[in-house]
């Protein structure tokens, strides 16, 4: 039995302007121990779906359909204060902003300790000793459990973040881009950290990033999103080796690459679509340099390319073509070109 098992998950918020539909018909699972990172441009679902597992979507979103099943328990059908004992304890975040997660007016250890008194029957200091315990694990010293979050550097307050998702042993770590606003080094330091201490504790974790280069560090497994569907799933290996999904041949070029130092990459054209509008077809049609016309009337199912590996595309069967044209920078420059020339019909 998976961890986790995502089945035919919908989410959507209810807005003045209508219903938005943030996620449409996702599944996957997760296995104990796995990572799986989560990818895709802001605006696709990832954030969304992570939090929904957490259910800590805000009061307009709501999971609309599907299942979400861990440990053999469905956590949609989960009562508010069923779900609150398992967050920290069995399922827990390392949020994207450290400085938003904490509160400024209590020191971080007092907030980290509160923490695990809330879950747990330890005394106060009992809940010190443990703080004590995974503040030196994600390499913080003890001294900087009576620091204030305005005290600590970002690197500082990132690990704190990390520290109190640790905390309890969870089965599951969600991570919200948690080191976007820290420099290249110590963002590679706190990666290593992380990973290091999931394999000690055996949790699984899902990371949720739209830097693929972080998913072919952290991850044995990749989900690529767009548009609120998964374009395709495949081991971190066969993603960055033998991409499928148009998509994704778009991020692997806007991805640099040591052999090709001071090459300009090539962006995808386009903007990801409006998702208050209804979708028909292939989400990706209005960038995609291979669109035909099926893909412009009829969703594409995602069907398995080989062993594990899932693509969302009419014309799988045509990837050696597409891996070859989707090299060359005429191909994404026409993309341009008839996106700007669509603008300009509908303008008139």
């Amino acid at each position: 039995m998976a961890l986790l098992d995502v089945k035919n998950v919908s989410i959507e918020y209810t807005t003045e302007d209508g219903v938005l539909k943030a996620v449409e018909d996702v599944s996957f699972s997760l296995e104990v121990g796995e990572s799986v990172g989560l990818v895709g441009e802001s605006g696709c679902g990832k954030t969304t779906l992570a939090k929904s597992v957490m259910r800590l979507l805000s009061k307009n979103g709501r999971i609309s359909e599907g299942q979400m099943m861990f440990k053999g328990e469905d956590l949609v059908t989960k009562t508010e204060e069923e779900i609150r004992k398992l967050r920290l304890t069995e399922i827990a975040m390392v949020a994207q902003s450290a400085m938003n997660a904490l509160n400024p007016v209590y020191t971080v250890g007092d907030q980290l300790i509160e923490g695990i008194q809330i879950h747990t029957d330890m005394t106060r200091e009992q809940a010190r000793e443990r703080a004590i315990e995974v503040f030196k694990m994600v390499g913080l010293e003890e001294k900087r459990l009576k620091s204030y979050p305005h005290q600590m550097s970002g690197g500082m307050k990132q690990r704190a973040i990390i520290a109190m998702a640790l905390t309890l042993n969870p089965s599951l770590i969600i991570a919200d881009e948690p080191t976007t606003a820290l420099d290249v080094v110590v963002q590679d330091r706190i990666l290593q950290q992380v990973i290091e201490i999931q394999k000690k504790i055996n949790s699984s974790m899902i990371l949720i990033t739209h830097d693929i280069s972080v998913v072919s560090e952290t991850c044995e497994t990749i989900i690529v999103m767009y548009g609120g569907k998964i374009m395709e799933k495949a081991s971190t290996k066969a993603f960055f080796t033998k991409p499928v999904h148009p998509y994704s041949l778009g991020l692997n070029n806007a991805f640099p690459s040591i052999h090709e130092i001071g090459e300009e990459l090539i962006s995808i054209p386009g903007s990801p679509p409006n998702l208050m509008q209804e979708q028909v077809g292939c989400r990706f049609r209005a960038r995609c340099p291979f669109r035909t016309e099926i893909c412009m009337e009829e969703q594409p199912p995602l069907e398995e390319v080989a062993p594990n590996h899932l693509s969302a595309c009419h014309h799988n069967k045509e990837v050696e073509r597409f891996r070859e044209e989707s090299q060359k920078r005429e191909t994404w420059e026409k993309v341009r070109e008839r996106i700007i020339e669509e603008i300009r019909r509908d303008v008139s």
